[in-house]
């Protein structure tokens, strides 16, 4: 893990397990725009599988991630389907690379993580690193990593702070993906490593995640058991957006953002993020999903 530098690490609340780090943060200075940590503050956290960039007919250009993420402006996101050095996408190193566009677009630095899920030893982009994908973080805040937990089969669970909620965990995951009733007990068998480490990362927090999952499915429950489902709770409260159905792949609701309000953390609302509407076009074949929360 590089730490980011400006105006110094964020507290860490925990040491990486089993993954070994490979994360890493671009150097920034604090951004007079971030939201505040008073009483009363509102902050957004949003989750976006970004399909290693492919937009939803396959055409890759990062900058529809950017785009995306840039109109949305949230405090934080996490990103699934991040890849680096892969040739059949230009061998860019994309958490770099977004970060990078997304201070470009947004006028404000942004800082990032990243964590490989699995690697490989195809050296098809040259010199001596392989292609990987994994999960990251992007922030218009300084940023670094808390924890990771390696997780059956080579998923992961990546953890951050967000300093512009008084240093409350965020957590990021991708589910065991494929068909989605054939691969339960693979994203049971996750569950069973993941959720007893969050539950140790403090109160209250956030977990985000591609869960490959729907609502019905028993992973959800096991999920819903411990967290709030965000959208669940816009839509009974009146204040969810966006594409009101709530499928957020194809045609299931797999994407979440869940929550563990504790006594400090308020849900105001939820959007299903249509993104043709926001930037002309499905920049993934996953819709990204964003909360926005108030500290008490």
């Amino acid at each position: 893990m590089r730490p980011v530098l400006g105006v110094g690490l964020l507290g860490l609340l925990g040491v990486s397990f089993a993954c070994g780090s490979n994360s890493s943060s671009a150097p920034v200075a604090a951004p007079s725009s971030v939201s505040t940590a008073a009483q009363g503050a509102t902050f957004k956290v949003m989750t976006f599988n970004i399909q290693h960039g492919l937009d939803n007919d396959g055409a890759y250009d990062l900058k529809w991630a950017v785009q995306t993420i840039a109109a949305l402006n949230p405090d934080i996101v996490g990103v699934q389907e991040l890849t680096r050095n892969h040739p059949y996408y230009q061998c860019q190193d994309q958490p770099a690379q977004i970060a990078q566009q997304l201070s470009a677009a947004t006028g404000r630095p942004w800082s990032y993580i990243y964590e490989q899920q699995w690697t490989t030893t195809v050296l098809d982009c040259g010199g001596d690193t392989p292609e990987t994908e994994g999960l990251g973080f992007f922030s218009p805040a300084p940023i670094a990593e808390s924890g990771s937990i390696a997780l059956w089969n080579s998923s992961l669970g990546l953890e951050t702070t967000l300093g512009a909620a008084r240093g409350l965990p965020v957590i990021v995951t991708h589910l065991q993906s494929g068909k989605l009733p054939e691969n339960s007990a693979d994203r049971i068998k996750q569950l069973g490593t993941l959720l007893p480490w969050t539950s140790s990362q403090g109160s209250p927090r956030i977990l985000v995640c591609d869960c490959n999952a729907n609502p019905d499915s028993q992973e959800y429950q096991q999920l819903h058991a411990m967290y709030h489902d965000a959208w669940a709770d816009a839509i009974a409260a009146g204040t969810a957006k966006g594409r009101m159905d709530g499928i957020t792949h194809k045609s299931s609701r797999i994407d979440y953002v869940f929550f563990e309000p504790g006594s400090t953390l308020q849900l105001v609302s939820m959007e299903n993020v249509d993104t043709t509407a926001l930037i002309g076009l499905e920049a993934s074949d996953h819709r990204p999903q964003v909360a926005t929360f108030r500290l008490q």
